[in-house]
């Protein structure tokens, strides 16, 4: 080989790894993304550790360590008692809420307004069928059997409605009735909160007002500031609660509906307060009188709260996180609920999770999960097993169990026996099976 064919050779090698150093570095096409997608699930669990920890100056070796010595840790498909099956398909939504081609990480509201980070949208059954609304507001129906079907990909059937919003909150199906929760930008970066309901068709839905809040919160569009919604019946009044965030650090009004769950009867009379002190609320499960709540800390401090009417869960004076940033001699946030004169959660998460839905999972999924609940995450990018007491004050046990993926949503198919996932990194249905039935 000559000398001009190796400085060719050479020359050419220097240039592909240029090349390959830059599609990498600035992810064209995604491809960061599409290559994480087809890893294992522990080569992801490594990634993304170095990831987090990495802005904590925690070499690789400190991170493999921690890894490898997890006593006993199990990884999808395992699980500690039973093996389960994650399926995905990808969700065909309407072009309107679409990739922005000029940066993939992002979906636009509208061509050059505001955006979110990811493709979030929101889950409801009823009857044969699930009922999906985007985060825009569009609302869809898939068929229960669709998921069961061999194809990657689903195209949903849309309908068309009379919305008009800005970001959906939550949707919630009771007696042939959809319920949607949704905010409105009222002025720059000031969004409110409202609930509509319609009569369930497939054709047009034609939603009426059951709710709309006088007060507004500044808030980021792509982040949600709570809203989800239960039905409750209250001294013999049916109507729906809903969760209202507030991220701030100083006690709101006392004449605001900001950091509270709210009352609204169905009879269209006055709403009330039915609790204080939340932060942002993201998760809400409600059955026989029984409310329990999910909740965002700040920098750890998620929270699993059973509410009861006229309490006080603490936020701003206390929690188990604290604030973002360089870490300080001494706590910003009183570390004793209790003491203070504040419900206690019934579980804190000290290293956010990003805590997100809570659902009742139904003793026909597996004879060794009786009595649990799932709770998903969106930062924690796993979903949770748990079992509390009979009075729902304390949690008997938790299993993490590590999907590698953001879930907004969550909810469980009884006759298919299927769990089903919200994955909203890129807009795609979970379906988890138990493989051992």
């Amino acid at each position: 080989m000559t000398n001009k064919s190796k400085i060719k050779i050479i020359s050419f090698s220097l240039v592909t790894l240029v090349i390959i150093f830059f599609i990498f570095k600035n992810n064209f096409l995604n491809i960061n993304q599409y290559i994480f997608e087809k890893l294992p699930i522990k080569t992801k669990v490594i990634i993304r550790s170095i990831k987090k920890n990495n802005q904590n100056s925690q070499n690789i070796s400190t991170i493999l360590n921690n890894f490898f010595n997890d006593y006993n840790e199990k990884y999808l498909p395992e699980t500690q008692q039973i093996n389960l099956n994650l399926d995905t398909k990808k969700i065909i939504f309407d072009e309107s809420f679409r990739i922005d081609k000029s940066y993939l990480e992002f979906v636009p509201k509208k061509p050059d307004k505001a955006k979110t980070h990811f493709y979030s949208f929101f889950m409801e059954q009823y009857k044969k069928d699930i009922i999906i609304s985007d985060y825009i507001g569009n609302i869809y129906f898939i068929k229960k059997n669709e998921l069961i079907s061999k194809k990657s990909s689903i195209k949903p059937n849309k309908v068309a409605t009379n919305l008009s919003l800005d970001k959906v909150l939550d949707i919630f199906v009771h007696e042939d009735e959809l319920y949607i929760s949704y905010a409105i930008g009222k002025s720059k970066d000031c969004y409110n909160w409202n609930i509509y309901k319609a009569s369930i068709n497939y054709d047009n839905l034609k939603f009426n007002k059951l709710y709309t809040s006088k007060d507004c919160s500044s808030q980021n569009f792509y982040q949600p500031q709570g809203g989800r919604i239960e039905y409750y019946v209250l001294d013999n009044k049916p109507g729906i609660i809903i969760t209202i965030g507030e991220n701030g650090f100083e006690e709101p009004s006392a004449d605001t509906i900001f950091g509270k769950i709210l009352f609204i009867p169905l009879d269209r009379s006055d709403p009330f307060t039915f609790s204080t002190g939340h932060r942002n609320p993201q998760g809400l499960w409600s059955e026989d009188g029984v409310i329990l709540a999910t909740e965002h800390g700040p920098r750890g401090g998620d929270e699993i709260n059973r509410i009861t009417l006229n309490s006080n869960y603490g936020w701003p004076y206390a929690s188990y996180g604290e604030p973002y940033g360089p870490k300080k001699k001494d706590p910003k946030y009183f570390k004793d609920h209790n003491a203070n004169g504040y419900v206690e959660p019934v579980f804190s998460f000290l290293k956010a999770i990003g805590i997100s839905e809570l659902i009742k999972l139904p003793n026909n999924f597996s004879n060794f999960w009786q009595d649990n609940f799932i709770l998903s995450s969106l930062w924690g990018h796993s979903i949770f097993r748990i079992k509390f007491d009979k009075n729902y004050n304390k949690v008997i046990f938790l299993e993490k169990i590590y999907l590698g993926k953001r879930i907004r949503d969550i909810m469980y198919l009884n006759d298919e026996k299927m769990i089903i996932l919200s994955l909203e990194e890129l807009g795609e249905i979970g379906i988890i099976k138990n493989q051992n039935e």
